[in-house]
């Protein structure tokens, strides 16, 4: 009888097939409200991001909100082309952003959202910024509005810069409905086809290439209802978007099951409260399978057709767990699994200087940013940066066992071969610390080999927070001692090379991540 190995082996031939590897997780990266982006610590934070990660355009919510200062003031007579006293636009503050984003060389992905107050029919509110979100009192006043703001753009940036930006119409429209109180839209479908049509035909007004798109749905709802809608009454769709969250599994539109009925936690002690939701975040994960993001993609790829499928919402939410080895493990597979089937994402933050339910002070609360409100890069901020040095040649060859995965790639600006590998599963669901033997043939040279970890003890500053008791408000010292803790170190590889085949063995623990990466 054969003896079980204690180890997986993965052996990769050096002059097999490659694909190319196009970095579209790299497309967008996501933020707060736009008010937010006049902040100078937000800019920091967003240079960095552009400089380390190489994300190209920046989306964010209520571009046209009140707290923007776009419509001053409106008197009677409003409509096409009124000016002066009959309405006052200023786009000042817009300015103000798009000029910073291009001086980075970043662009915006321009949300048309939320609802200025003189242009809402309704009440209907969000977050506690009150960010209007019913449809508008009269849908001509917003083609009007989006065609001033397009063509302010055009004048001020030139057609050729525009042209490369993308407009999405409104954000979670499926989340809300007609007379609801709170919610992202106080309408239903049908208002929100209407508002698509007039948008769509604002900008076309201005540069018929200019590029629209939606639904932006929360859980991968209304893209064959979009579709079918443009088609059949000739209105211009130029690329997709949803969003996609893992915990969509149970309270999502569209796929979610069932809903966790655990009490209130009024009057409940603070001891009682952190009880409470750790039973709530353990059972919800119970139920939500590994690769769930990928699959799901897949579903919306086939509704979308040959039409661009841009993600501009994802993120594993899973609480604490998001900000450690969880989430940069979740962040590696998802991205690496869905390159070919997403042609855009956006991860949903790039900082926690993010105000829906008001700026936050506990610096790893699970909260959506890859930074602290401090700037401090979380696990998955470590894994963009993993991702971001991979070369553009991926191997056909991919390895898949257990809780396993390994993507090899190839690097030609550096002469290099690399090995992503990825110990990951859902939360609450089994996973152990495993041992990969890798071998790679057909190698006729060999310099050296370094290998680039995330895991519990590797670019995790979660770990070391808890080590300082927890604190809520950072002192400075806290602050460079946490960034120190999240760094991750390139280090020496042995390797074991005969003139052919190059040897190595790497012990991957419970959601981590390694990069290895061989120099020919």
């Amino acid at each position: 009888m054969t003896e079980r190995q204690d180890f997986m082996e993965y052996i990769l031939d050096i002059n097999s097939p490659v694909h190319p590897l196009n970095h579209y997780w790299e497309l967008c990266v996501g933020s707060g409200h736009a008010v937010l982006a006049l902040r100078e610590d937000y800019r920091q934070q967003l240079a960095k991001c552009a400089r380390e990660l190489g994300f190209r355009y920046v989306r964010f919510h209520g571009l046209f909100s009140d707290d923007m200062s776009v419509c001053l003031s409106v008197r009677r007579g409003f409509g096409p082309g009124a000016i002066g006293g009959e309405v006052r636009l200023s786009f000042t503050n817009i300015d103000s952003i798009f000029d910073f984003l291009l001086s980075i060389g970043m662009k915006p992905f321009v949300e048309l959202s939320f609802m200025p107050e003189v242009l809402t029919s309704g009440t209907t509110t969000l977050f506690h910024w009150k960010a209007l979100t019913s449809p508008p009192n009269d849908y001509d006043r917003w083609e009007w509005l989006v065609e001033q703001f397009a063509s302010h753009c055009v004048d001020r940036y030139g057609l050729d810069e525009v042209r490369q930006w993308y407009f999405e119409v409104w954000n979670e429209p499926n989340l809300g409905g007609r007379g609801a109180s709170h919610g992202f839209w106080g309408g239903d479908l049908e208002d929100y086809l209407k508002l698509y049509d007039h948008s769509a035909a604002g900008l076309k007004k201005v540069d018929q290439r200019l590029r629209v798109g939606g639904p932006s749905t929360a859980d991968n709802e209304w893209v064959p209802e979009l579709i079918r809608h443009c088609s059949e009454n000739n209105v211009p769709l130029d690329f997709i978007t949803t969003h996609n969250y893992a915990t969509d599994l149970l309270t999502g539109p569209r796929h979610g099951q069932q809903k966790l009925q655990l009490g209130s936690f009024k009057d409940m002690s603070d001891e009682d409260r952190k009880r409470q939701m750790n039973t709530m975040r353990k059972r919800r994960w119970e139920t939500i399978p590994r690769g769930i993001l990928t699959d799901w993609a897949k579903e919306v790829r086939e509704e979308a057709g040959d039409l661009p499928l841009i993600y501009t919402e994802w993120n594993p939410q899973g609480g604490e767990a998001t900000d450690g080895p969880f989430g940069s493990s979740f962040t590696v597979k998802t991205v690496m699994d869905n390159h070919g089937i997403v042609d855009g994402y956006s991860y949903w933050t790039f900082s926690d200087i993010f105000e829906e339910q008001g700026m936050p002070h506990v610096p790893f609360a699970g909260t959506f940013g890859m930074q602290t409100i401090q700037g401090i890069p979380k696990a998955p901020y470590r894994a963009f940066q993993l991702l971001h040095k991979l070369g553009f040649e991926e191997y056909d060859h991919q390895y898949a066992e257990g809780n396993i995965d390994i993507y090899a790639v190839r690097k030609e600006a550096s002469s290099a071969i690399q090995i992503l590998i990825v110990n990951h599963n859902s939360l609450e669901h089994p996973i152990e610390d495993e041992t990969v033997q890798i071998k790679m043939t057909g190698v006729q040279t060999f310099a050296a080999a370094t290998i680039e970890r995330i895991d519990e003890t590797h670019g995790n500053p979660v770990r070391r927070w808890h080590e300082l008791g927890e604190p809520d408000y950072l002192t400075q010292n806290q602050i460079s001692d946490l960034e120190a803790a999240s760094y991750v170190k390139v280090e020496a590889l042995k390797i074991d090379y005969d003139g052919d085949t190059l040897t190595t063995s790497v012990d991957i623990p419970a959601m981590g991540v390694a990069l290895i990466t061989v120099f020919l």
